[in-house]
């Protein structure tokens, strides 16, 4: 009897022990941000014509820090767990564009309201996501319109679209990949400003 004790307390020693070295350490939170696109250059405060770069306006779920999934449906969408952007995409997209803008410093570029601002440089966040399976594809979709202070009419809209194959699986190589399409978008945009603004 003795021993059947002994067998028995030895094998509930053993189990609670593979119990608690089976428990792993909780997961962390990643964080990521855009790519800087515009390193060693000087950024001017530029003067002259001012230029008000909002945040760029986005649905619910766009506009929240989550890296998002999107399914090969189409229609469903889903946030990823413990992978985030250090800040709203809307806000790293504003800080990115407002950024590009300033280079060469033609026009005052600010990111507050201005009531002398002649124009806005107002965005849509349509897709900025992760799509397929893995390792899929990075899918951005970005629209912007140019109003006049004087009026409710935009007098530019433009659409611009970047899909990117992942090489990998990995959550770092997606954020990497759709903060680089974001930005090559950002300066198809300033050069399709400039153009417009050009004499």
């Amino acid at each position: 009897m003795r021993r059947l004790l002994t067998c028995l307390l030895l094998v509930a020693l053993a189990s609670v022990n593979s119990a608690c070295t089976s428990f792993a350490a909780p997961r962390k939170d990643q964080f990521y941000r855009l790519p800087d696109s515009i390193e060693n250059t000087s950024l001017s405060a530029g003067a002259g014509v001012i230029v008000y770069v909002p945040p760029l306006l986005a649905s619910g779920l766009h506009g929240e820090r989550a890296l998002i999934y999107a399914h090969d449906d189409g229609t469903s969408l889903e946030q990823y767990t413990y992978h985030y952007w250090v800040d709203s995409p809307r806000l790293l997209l504003q800080q990115a564009l407002a950024a590009q803008l300033r280079v060469g410093g033609a026009r005052r570029i600010v990111t507050a309201p201005s009531a002398d601002a002649k124009y806005t440089v107002r965005g849509y966040l349509r897709k900025f996501e992760r799509h397929g399976l893995a390792p899929g594809t990075a899918e951005v979709s970005l629209e912007f319109e140019l109003l006049e202070a004087s009026s409710d009419a935009p007098e530019f809209v433009r659409a611009y679209q970047r899909s990117v194959p992942l090489r990998d699986a990995e959550m770092a190589t997606c954020a990497a990949a759709l903060g680089q399409a974001a930005q090559d978008i950002l300066a198809s945009l300033v050069t399709d400003l400039q153009a417009h603004w050009a004499p």
